[in-house]
C-alpha cells in the first residue's frame, strides 16, 4: 500500500533522529560523557554568546541544575567561565579547545553523514532537498533556527495529531490509528509513480472576470494566507529594504500585500488582465492599509506597460499556466528588472502525483472552483517544459525546481 506523505516523513525523520543519536553516542546504552542539557549548552556556547544567566531558561531547567551542568562541564575541561567584557555583573560561558574540538569532530560525522546521503542524488535533487528542507522546517539561517527552536519550545508540544484510539474498548495499536488517519480509502488503487501527463490543454488567457467566481477565488486564497501556504517567507529573503517590485497575476493581491508587510520601504505594482480582480485587490489593499505603497494595473503580461530596467523584483504565484506565451512574459521580466534584479514565478505542475492531485481538489470550496482547479493542473507546465521554455529568454541562468505541489522558476545569481 503506498505510505502516505505524514508517514513517509515520520519513518525518515525517524531514522536521521537515530542516526544522530548514534553519532551522539547515546544510543543503544552507550555511554556518552555529556548529556543531552551539557551537549546544548557546549553548542550554543560554540555558536553563540551565552551567559550563565541565560542557561536555565534555555533549557527550562531550575538555576541549580544549570550551574550543575556547567560545573561538570568546566570539570572536565569542555568550557570554562570568563568576565563579560561588556556587564561585569554577568559571567560568560565559553568552550575550551576540547570544547571546540569536540563541536567540530561531531559535525565531521554528521556532515559526513549528509554527504552520504545526498550522493545518492543528483546535483539538481540536492538543491530542491535542500530548499524543501528550508521550506520544510522554516530555518534558512542562524537567527531563524534560534528563532524556530523558540518558537517550538513554546508551541510545539501543543501541535498534536489525535492518536490515542479505542475501538470496542481496546487502545488500538499506533499503526492502526494512523492506517485510519492517512490510508487511501479501499478501491481507489492509487499507484506510487506519477499519474501519466497528459498533453497540456490551454487554460483562459483572459484571467478569472466573473464576480462571484471572483469572491469564491478570494475565499480559497485568504484562506491559503490564513494557514501559510502562500510563498511569502521565501520572497521576503530574497528582498531587500527599498525594493520596488512587480507582480504578474495578483489576483486578489495577498502575495504581494504579505510581502509588502513583511518588508521596509517596498512598493509594488500588480499588473493584472482582470479587472474585476483589480477592484478585489484594490479593496484588500485597504483593509492592509497599504495604499500608499501598492499600485494596481490593468495590462497583458504580453506587453508591459512599464519601462525598461523599472523595478528590483518581479514574482508570480498561480498564473504562469495562463500566459499566453510565457517565453515572451519571461523576456518582458528581464526587460523591465533592473540589471541584478531578481525574480521568482511559482505554479502548479500537470505531473502531480494522484495523492497530491485529490488532496488539493478536495481542499477547493465550490463545483467553480473544483472545475478551475482541474483546468488549471490540466494548463499547467512540467519541469521539462518549462526548462525548454526558458533557453532563449534572457536570463544569464534560471532554475526551474520542481516540488511536490508545483514549479517554482527562480534567478540564480
Amino acid at each position: 500500500m503506498l505510505m502516505d506523505p505524514t508517514s513517509r516523513l515520520r519513518l525518515s525523520l525517524g531514522f536521521i533522529s537515530t542516526v544522530v543519536s548514534m553519532i551522539f553516542g547515546t544510543n543503544k546504552g552507550r555511554k556518552n560523557p555529556l548529556s543531552p542539557g551539557a551537549i546544548e549548552i557546549l553548542y550554543s556556547s560554540y555558536f553563540s554568546r551565552i551567559c550563565m544567566g541565560d542557561i536555565a531558561g534555555m533549557l527550562e531547567i531550575s538555576p541549580s541544575s544549570a550551574t550543575d551542568l556547567v560545573n561538570y562541564l568546566e570539570r572536565e575541561g569542555y568550557v570554562k567561565r570568563v568576565p563579560d567584557a561588556e556587564n561585569r555583573r554577568s559571567i560568560l560561558v565559553i568552550p575550551t579547545e576540547k570544547g571546540e574540538e569536540w563541536v567540530i569532530s561531531t559535525e565531521e560525522k554528521i556532515y559526513g553523514f549528509l554527504e552520504s546521503g545526498l550522493s545518492r542524488l543528483t546535483p539538481d535533487e540536492q538543491k530542491q532537498f535542500a530548499y524543501l528542507c528550508t521550506r520544510f522546517s522554516g530555518v534558512h539561517d542562524t537567527a531563524s533556527f534560534t528563532s524556530s527552536m523558540r518558537t517550538f519550545r513554546e508551541t510545539g508540544s501543543q501541535n498534536r495529531v489525535p492518536l490515542i484510539q479505542r475501538r470496542n474498548g481496546r487502545l488500538l495499536r499506533l499503526e492502526e490509528a494512523v492506517d485510519a488517519r492517512y490510508a487511501h480509502p479501499r478501491g481507489t488503487n492509487i499507484k506510487e509513480e506519477h499519474m501519466t501527463v497528459k498533453p497540456r490543454i490551454q487554460e483562459t488567457s483572459d484571467g478569472i472576470q466573473d464576480e462571484i467566481t471572483v469572491e469564491q477565488y478570494d475565499h480559497m486564497q485568504r484562506g491559503l494566507r490564513d494557514d501559510g501556504h502562500l510563498p511569502v517567507e521565501e520572497l521576503v529573503r530574497r528582498s531587500k529594504p527599498g525594493d520596488n517590485a512587480l507582480e504578474i497575476g495578483p489576483g486578489p493581491g495577498y502575495l504581494g500585500l504579505e510581502w509588502l508587510k513583511h518588508t521596509t520601504g517596498t512598493s509594488l505594482t500588480g499588473l493584472e488582465i482582470s479587472l474585476a480582480m483589480i477592484r478585489l485587490a484594490e479593496k484588500n489593499c485597504l483593509e492592509y492599509d497599504l495604499s500608499d505603497r501598492a499600485t494596481y494595473k490593468g495590462g497583458n503580461a504580453l506587453s508591459m506597460p512599464f519601462e525598461d530596467n523599472f523595478f528590483d523584483l518581479a514574482f508570480s504565484n498561480g498564473s504562469l499556466h495562463e500566459w499566453e506565451d510565457p517565453d515572451i512574459v519571461f523576456s518582458e521580466i528581464y526587460r523591465v528588472l533592473k540589471p541584478g534584479g531578481g525574480f521568482s514565478v511559482s505554479d502548479l505542475r500537470r505531473d502531480l502525483s494522484p495523492e497530491i492531485y485529490q488532496f488539493m481538489l478536495g481542499s477547493c470550496q465550490g463545483p467553480d472552483i473544483k472545475k478551475g482547479f482541474q483546468t488549471s493542473v490540466q494548463a499547467a507546465y512540467t519541469k521539462d517544459e518549462l526548462e525548454s521554455l526558458l533557453q532563449d529568454t534572457g536570463f544569464a541562468w534560471v532554475q526551474v525546481i520542481a516540488h511536490p505541489y508545483g514549479l517554482v522558476v527562480v534567478d540564480v545569481k
